[in-house]
């Protein structure tokens, strides 16, 4: 087998043309954006000629089969047992040709970036070579399996047409304009479903593969490697037999996977502001919280998140309201083991109590909420993702309460969280605050502000001297002394900012000029 696959490297040497398409394209990917590859974080944004190789590759691939049809390969071959080993080792050279393109891109990318722009460290090539394994090789070696299967199924020039409409399908392209679900894109995607994503509403997941990818990428491999059989074998029945279960089993992985590896969702952050349904939720008397105790349960998966949040309250009625985004589930609630009575409005919840006094226990989860990442979260404390008092949800600033907080969680990267709670073990939070916060993620913190790693500490330091001349501005105008609570946070959470008098939480690319108004500067009914 191995002088086959020397064999195979011999053959594209002898016809180097390959070699040179190859080598232009990188050249090209790079010279063309090379303005803004300044950091590996911008490998994503390369999603455009990592397309153009992949199609190069499936033509290539069709070129082989093409070539094995010419000089009737398997006829010459089929009575051998040279038949079998052939294909095998097709297989195999394809896959060291894959890493060879891969390793080139992946080299001349960083070579370009490390001598023009001297911004590499030891972490960004750790998570751009394990992102682009999955991201660029693994849809390189895919590739030129479509290509052959497709021309050695149909051995004309249609083929290569409909190469060019399964490349269209399955490449990133087509999540970005949604020609296809998401649910069902999202597993036939050859490359990073998530493009869209990472580059509006879940910056943080840039980088990240998560568990679904692993599985998309065996699902794709198995339906690959059953129409490489099945073109290939088409005598044999045992063969053909394992091709048809193997595929079977493949269609079989995305219904009963646990993991997906693609994010849900728009393309845009909610506002700032949570919205009431007219004349509700107006005020916070009628019961006062003393402790949540919440036990987490990160899903791992799209925006999946569930947690049991125990409330300690003391009611002076029987009908008391909640703020809780609509984007929560509650799946059931109960008051010292008794039922409680529920009906919900949007971001309203009202409940009848049994008793005044006593721990209101909610089983809560979603699916949909944008902040929630299968490898990253931004749950903040101004934000109603947990039960708050609705003046408190529609105005932290002015209206927060301090209440005490236990937080049981036993996240996947738990070196990779920022709390607003003391921490006290790996797996358990406590303390008091308006309001829980709990970043998983990417995070650097400097001077009691924490921002996105992918913010780089200069641009964060220019939103700062921004937000500062905009106080500046105001404190003149309006005759006040106001200024940013004693912690910023920059987050991908909602457009604007939101705030509370201890911590302040800002979209990282936008001056909130308004929300500072609003919230610092005017007060209600005022223009």
């Amino acid at each position: 087998m191995f002088r086959l696959i020397i064999s195979e490297f011999k053959q594209l040497t002898r016809k180097p043309i390959w070699l040179f398409i190859f080598a232009v394209t990188i050249v090209v990917s790079i010279f063309l954006p090379r303005s803004s590859i300044t950091h590996l974080t911008v490998i994503p944004g390369m999603v455009y000629f990592i397309m153009i190789m992949s199609l190069l590759l499936s033509i290539y691939g069709a070129e082989s089969a093409r070539a094995d049809k010419t000089q009737q390969v398997d006829e010459a071959l089929s009575v051998t047992p040279l038949y079998r080993k052939y294909f095998m080792a097709k297989l195999i050279y394809w896959l060291m040709l894959s890493a060879f393109i891969y390793v080139l891109f992946y080299a001349a990318v960083l070579s370009y970036i490390g001598l023009i722009h001297s911004n590499i460290t030891s972490e960004d090539v750790y998570r751009s070579l394990v992102y682009t394994l999955l991201v660029w090789f693994i849809p390189f070696f895919f590739s030129i399996l479509i290509g052959y299967i497709m021309y050695s199924w149909l051995p004309s020039f249609y083929s290569y047409l409909f190469i060019v409409v399964i490349w269209f399908l399955t490449m990133p392209y087509n999540s970005m304009i949604g020609l296809i679900p998401r649910n069902w894109s999202g597993w036939i995607i050859n490359g990073d479903p998530n493009i869209i994503q990472i580059f509006s509403t879940n910056p943080l997941e840039s980088l990240e593969i998560n568990r679904g990818y692993f599985i998309q990428r065996i699902f794709m491999f198995l339906i690959l490697f059953s129409g490489y059989l099945l073109a290939k074998y088409k005598i044999q029945t045992k063969i053909r037999i394992t091709a048809a279960l193997l595929l079977v089993i493949s269609v079989l992985l995305p219904l009963f996977s646990p993991y997906v590896p693609y994010i849900t969702g728009g393309n845009s952050l909610s506002p700032s502001s949570v919205t009431f349904p007219e004349n509700k939720g107006q005020s916070q008397s009628g019961y006062r919280i003393t402790k949540y105790i919440f036990h987490l349960n990160h899903g791992q998966s799209n925006h999946e998140l569930k947690y049991t949040v125990y409330v300690e309250i003391e009611a002076e009625q029987d009908d008391i309201e909640f703020a809780l985004l609509d984007d929560f589930k509650i799946n059931s609630i109960h008051m010292n083991n008794k039922a409680v009575v529920v009906s919900r409005s949007g971001n309203l919840v009202k409940l009848q109590i049994p008793e005044k006094t006593g721990i209101l226990q909610m089983d809560i989860e979603t699916d949909s909420f944008i902040p929630i990442g299968p490898s990253t979260i931004q749950l903040v404390s101004t934000t109603a993702w947990y039960p708050m008092i609705p003046d408190e949800a529609r105005d932290p600033y002015n209206n927060a309460i301090k209440e005490q907080y236990e937080v049981h969680w036993e996240p996947a990267n738990h070196k990779q969280i920022k709390s607003n709670l003391q921490r006290l073990s790996r797996s358990h939070w406590s303390g008091t605050a308006y309001g829980p916060t709990f970043l998983m993620g990417r995070f650097t913190e400097v001077d009691n502000v924490i921002f996105p790693k992918y913010q780089t500490a200069e641009k964060t330091e220019r939103i700062n001297r921004g937000l500062a001349e905009i106080f500046d501005n105001n404190n003149k105008k309006y005759n006040k002394l106001e200024q940013l609570p004693p912690y910023v946070y920059y987050v991908s959470t909602f457009y604007g900012m939101q705030a509370n008098p201890d911590e302040a939480y800002v979209y990282p690319n936008v001056f909130p000029n308004q929300e500072i108004l609003n919230l610092f500067y005017l007060k209600k009914g005022e223009e």
